[in-house]
């Protein structure tokens, strides 16, 4: 039996897909943490902390870029 806690944190902080931005209400940031992993029910992509820290990674060093200038 899951305790009121549990549930509460999962509903806070739910994961959610960077590729169609599904939300998965049933992972939460403790069970990334603790090594599990989902399927996107919408993409069918699979997600688990490190393959999301590798898309967040990719996501700062493409903001940090910026955008390309022109020659005068």
């Amino acid at each position: 039996m899951t305790s009121a806690t549990a549930v509460v944190e999962r509903l806070a902080h739910p994961a959610t897909c960077p590729l169609c931005h599904t939300v998965a209400a049933s992972v939460s940031e403790t069970d990334l943490a603790a090594g599990l992993g989902w399927r996107c029910a919408t993409c069918d992509q699979r997600w688990d902390a490190d393959r999301l820290a590798t898309v967040a990674a990719y996501a700062r060093y493409v903001a940090d870029r910026g955008r390309p200038t022109r020659p005068a």
